[in-house]
């Protein structure tokens, strides 16, 4: 019972409303961060969200949504947790759910990460 109940709580969080705003429009889809996610100080952790345009793949993924950790100063991130969406805006059945967690990303110069990173790390 403890188990479906932690299990019903983790999806109604992953469902909740956010306070989504738009941070950048590529080809292929939309970023958008939650800053009243914005957590830490060092090494920051914030919810980010790409919209596809268009379905992904054999599963028609629509969007993810991921909570990222960047280090200011040693200039890394990776992501915490993502969960992929059969449907925009982080809407409709999960159809991934994993906590990757440990590998350290270096953005790209000029990436969308690279941008996410560094409004995550101005004071």
């Amino acid at each position: 019972m403890k188990k479906i109940l932690a299990l019903a709580l983790l999806l109604l969080t992953l469902t909740a409303h956010a306070d989504w705003q738009m941070f950048q429009q590529m080809e292929d889809g939309t970023w958008y961060t939650d800053p009243a996610t914005r957590s830490g100080d060092k090494q920051v952790r914030m919810w980010i969200l790409f919209d596809h345009r268009e379905p992904v793949g054999a599963f028609g993924v629509r969007s993810a949504k991921t909570l990222i950790e960047t280090d200011c100063k040693e200039g890394w991130l990776r992501e915490i947790s993502l969960v992929v969406f059969n449907d925009q805006m982080a809407k409709g059945s999960i159809l991934r759910n994993v906590s990757p967690g440990t590998m350290k990303i270096y953005p790209q110069p000029g990436s969308a990460y690279e941008k996410i990173a560094q409004s995550l790390c101005k004071p």
